[in-house]
């Protein structure tokens, strides 16, 4: 038996109250965050399996779990739906997270590849076919421009309904017109390049970072902490004022930090926050960001667990841990604003 499980299980033979099982589905994304604090947590036997955030949120719409954790909110088709039922949905922030552009390109040798949204979206368009096409030279550093083969370039995407798909579809609609208007942005889109045979999906943040490992030549998308895991180099991409910028705490911290005034009410009201993100304003911010969610329903019969294991997730002791596993913590206004709404469901 999985320790964690025995220990909270012979609590509850002396604390009864302990015996609260809460199960949830969801984002790869967040989920070494998620992981970590189910272990640690002992008020109730938390767990969490990642399954990609559209399967996640069709878990919870089912009644199959206490809880979803996704990358993005609820997609209005489904969440529209559920408010002329009555349900009343909760989206909790839990931390700040960035989407990295990840390659595998043997003559760079760690060399960093610097990339734009219009660049990117143009290779996942199928547009784009060579390494050495020079819309990407032209990007580089002479140094790395003069190393760039011509080799094909393989895309690799999500095959799951995802939210880190979203995110990323969303920053390359927001950079390009022509990906906008004919491929558009959510958990699951049709990939342009798959048609040209140069397009390879692979399942959740886990399978797009092995498959760009051993894959020579291919690029790929993931949340940072499987770029560090799988030891991928990660590019600089351009963001909205012009600067090449990596992704790191500090540069996916920046790009949160107007988000306040779309706050007014943290829990209901998720979507314009989530935009805004992507391209965020500053010299520092990364261009790509997302804020994973977990969600759950304000009726559900285990709303108090739910709600205590929310506000230990925004908690300084797992916020100050975070750095640690790729992400960014929220601000701790931001945080302290949705414990006080989350406060407000238990009165």
């Amino acid at each position: 038996m999985n320790k964690k499980i025995a220990m909270v299980s012979m609590l509850a033979l002396i604390f009864p109250t302990l015996a609260v099982n809460l199960y949830g589905t969801g984002s790869s994304f967040v989920y070494p965050f998620l992981a970590t604090a189910a272990y640690y947590y002992t008020q109730a036997n938390v767990q969490y399996q990642a399954t990609g955030s559209g399967a996640g949120i069709s878990n919870l719409i089912n009644g199959l779990t206490d809880f979803a954790a996704s990358d993005v909110p609820i997609p209005p088709a489904k969440y529209c739906p559920l408010l002329y039922q009555g349900k009343q949905v909760i989206h909790v922030p839990l931390v700040a997270g960035g989407v990295v552009v990840v390659y595998n390109v043997p003559e760079l040798n760690g060399m960093k590849l610097k990339l734009d949204g219009e660049t990117i979206a143009k290779i996942y368009m199928g547009e784009i076919k060579y390494w050495d096409d020079p819309r990407i030279k032209a990007l580089q550093d002479p140094a790395v421009a003069s190393r760039l083969p011509h080799k094909p370039i393989i895309a690799v995407h999500r095959s799951d309904a995802s939210g880190t798909t979203a995110i990323f579809t969303t920053y390359l609609s927001k950079s390009s017109s022509e990906w906008s208007q004919k491929v558009g942005s959510g958990l699951v889109v049709k990939w342009p390049v798959d048609e040209m045979g140069r397009g390879i999906g692979a399942p959740k943040n886990q399978g797009v970072a092995a498959t760009v490992s051993k894959t020579p030549y291919s690029i790929g998308y993931v949340e940072l902490a499987y770029a560090w895991q799988a030891k991928l180099p990660t590019a600089a991409l351009k963001n909205a004022e012009g600067y090449f910028v990596e992704p790191t705490a500090e540069t996916i911290s920046a790009a949160t930090e107007g988000a306040m005034k779309y706050w007014a009410c943290p829990l209901h009201a998720p979507y314009e926050f989530a935009h805004s993100l992507i391209l965020a304003p500053g010299k520092n911010s990364y261009p790509i960001v997302g804020v994973p969610y977990m969600i759950f329903y304000k009726d559900s019969p285990k709303l108090k667990s739910l709600v205590k294991f929310a506000e230990y997730l925004l908690s300084d002791q797992l916020q100050s841990q975070v750095t640690k596993m790729g992400y960014a913590p929220l601000g701790k206004a931001l945080r302290q604003k949705v414990v006080a709404q989350l406060e407000e469901l238990l009165r």
